[in-house]
């Protein structure tokens, strides 16, 4: 995974839930976005534009179309939500020349089974294998599996989750990581770096059957080192799900004009975890009726600091989703 700030929906979300309400009134609708994910008003700054359509006759999903600028196709895909994408089955995205970029599968907004990865000239360099939490091995929830160069041949490379492998960033520029794998977890000693010229991170990490034992990380920018053995740690209230849960239930207080109107349903919030553990950046994106959405994010901004997410020994800002239930 690159070194950018990631995304993390709260377990207990009931996906079905949210696309049933929706279902009734929605036609389509389109976004613009930068490539970080940053929603534009303008098609002239976008680098991407995404349309969602309403569900096929018979289905909950919604229908995902993302477009280059030029209007050749980007990504196809189904989702949950229409608004924060929560993929379900097959997911395809395409490089501008129209040539598969990566074709995987999800469930329930994460990626399960077979994640194939191709190189612009259309043949396939990656094979990886995600698993659910059940079958996660050493703690790794992704097998690599097969690795080949871009002529689709090669050496010691990797073949049913033994050899050498190589991961590149989106645009093929710079190799993001790469070391040996056994059964399909990393083993030995792996390095990378992050191609970012302002922010240039280049690390170095030591497995032993797909678990982390030593890792190092350079900062150009800071000349610093840091070192680490969780690559990356999502941010946390402190005492877990447990605790955040206990903490809206303790606080939060059902608006007095919703009882009385007998409403009730899931507000859905985004936000961000900064650095420090502070929570920011509060968007709704789901809610019943505004009061709920006011008393969520009241709730939401009064919380504790959190325990901040880390990546490669630094403390990173965290894009976080949780959702938040009204029941009479």
């Amino acid at each position: 995974m690159k070194p950018i700030t990631f995304i993390a929906i709260l377990a207990c979300l009931t996906i079905s839930n949210i696309a049933t309400a929706q279902l009734g009134h929605f036609s389509s609708k389109t976004t613009f976005f930068k490539n970080n994910g940053h929603e534009v008003n303008q098609l002239d700054s976008a680098d991407f534009i995404r349309v969602v359509s309403a569900p096929d006759s018979g289905s909950k999903l919604y229908n995902v179309n993302e477009y280059y600028p030029d209007k050749s196709k980007r990504t196809i895909a189904k989702s949950w939500n229409p608004d924060n994408m929560q993929f379900e089955g097959q997911a395809t995205w395409f490089f501008p020349d129209g040539k598969k970029k990566e074709m995987c599968n999800y469930h329930e907004a994460r990626k399960k089974g077979d994640d194939y990865l191709y190189y612009p000239n259309g043949k396939i360099y990656l094979h990886k294998k995600y698993l659910s939490d059940d079958e996660k091995i050493a703690g790794n929830d992704v097998l690599f599996l097969d690795y080949r160069d871009s002529t689709g041949t090669g050496t010691n490379l990797a073949t049913d989750g033994n050899g050498i492998v190589k991961v590149y960033d989106d645009k093929f520029t710079y190799v993001f990581e790469e070391g040996q794998v056994k059964n399909g977890l990393r083993d030995g000693d792996w390095k990378g770096e992050n191609g970012d010229k302002d922010t240039h991170m280049s690390f170095s990490e030591t497995y032993d059957n797909g678990t982390l034992k030593t890792g190092k990380a350079f900062y150009s920018k800071e000349n610093k080192t840091y070192t680490y053995t969780v690559r990356e740690a999502m941010p946390q209230f402190f005492g877990g799900i447990a605790a955040f849960s206990a903490y809206l239930g303790q606080n939060i207080k059902y608006p007095g004009v919703s009882r009385f109107n007998k409403t009730q349903g899931r507000v859905i919030v985004a936000f961000v975890v900064e650095r420090d553990g502070k929570l920011s950046d509060f968007k709704v994106l789901r809610y019943p009726d505004m009061l709920m959405a006011k008393e969520a994010v009241r709730v939401l901004s009064e919380s504790p600091n959190w325990v901040p997410g880390y990546q490669f020994g630094k403390a990173v800002r965290v894009s976080y989703t949780v959702p938040i239930n009204f029941t009479l």
